[in-house]
């Protein structure tokens, strides 16, 4: 396995911290959508990229106590974002004791990942999750070296949890699904981490049965997308109940709508969520295997 001093340190910030939620930063503003926004304030006070930044930065300092991973969303602030930008957020969840998480799903050829891999070490991410799907030789061999020579964490995507993920990550390809062949030669290449969608019970068992007991698994899809955790977490979780990271994003992130509550207690209200969240999984954790 590559990258043992990522797993070693996140299996130690998640025992210490008592949790194994991971605070996923999903900022969007309203000219994207209606509901789930960065409060509108926010972004006319102090523009969109420096509006963004300053929601992501509460969001970290609030939450941080109750989750060793943040995931910033690369779709959501690689654009209006600067590399400045993104070191800050960076050193603000190192600050909170987490581990950055970039779900940035590298998904090309070699140079161009190598390229985005540099940058990516440069800002100070801990890890990264890839598309294993554009194969090892030229493609993601890089990837698997970028872990191996900085000690990172490297999630290969395996079975995400939008409806859509069936039409091709469960086709059958010499016999097994597509998302089994991705979890087994990433296996075999190192990687230390896997993603497979809270939404998918059975494949969860399936990628842990080939993965082992020290390898971790990210499984997104708890909230908006209907996830069922406690089930997750008896599929996907080791022997000892460890070893899957349940992420979750808009309900923490936007907690202040969904309580109702004014806009400038948004940190407020997603430290609570995180806090409910946590104490929740480890009901679920409890229960599960008693």
């Amino acid at each position: 396995m590559l990258g043992k001093g990522f797993v070693e340190k996140y299996y130690r910030l998640s025992r210490e911290k008592d949790s194994f939620l991971c605070v996923g930063l999903d900022p969007a503003t309203a000219s994207m959508r209606e509901r789930f926004i960065v409060p509108k304030p926010l972004v006319e006070e102090f523009g969109v990229s420096k509006g963004i930044k300053k929601f992501c930065i509460d969001i970290i300092e609030a939450v941080s106590p109750f989750a060793p991973v943040i995931k910033p969303n690369a779709q959501f602030l690689a654009y209006p974002l600067s590399f400045r930008d993104l070191c800050e957020i960076v050193d603000k969840i190192h600050e909170g004791d987490c581990l950055a998480l970039l779900d940035a799903k590298l998904s090309d050829i070699r140079s161009s990942n190598q390229a985005a891999l540099y940058w990516i070490n440069e800002i100070g991410f801990d890890a990264v999750t890839f598309n294993p799907f554009q194969g090892y030789k030229d493609g993601t061999d890089v990837i698997y070296e970028w872990a191996d020579r900085f000690d990172k964490g490297v999630f290969a995507l395996c079975r995400m949890s939008n409806p859509g993920t069936h039409d091709y990550q469960s086709m059958v390809v010499n016999q097994e699904p597509l998302y089994i062949r991705l979890a087994r030669d990433a296996f075999e290449k190192g990687a230390n981490g896997f993603v497979v969608g809270c939404t998918a019970t059975h494949e969860l068992e399936e990628v842990r049965r080939i993965i082992g007991e020290e390898r971790i698994i990210l499984s997104p899809g708890m909230g908006p997308q209907g996830g069922d955790p406690a089930v997750a977490i008896k599929s996907g979780a080791n022997k000892n109940g460890e070893g899957l990271i349940i992420s979750s994003s808009r309900t923490i992130d936007y907690a202040y709508e969904m309580l109702g509550w004014s806009w400038e207690r948004f940190a407020e209200a997603a430290a609570i969520q995180a806090d409910a969240e946590r104490r929740k999984l480890n009901e679920y954790k409890i229960k599960a295997f008693r």
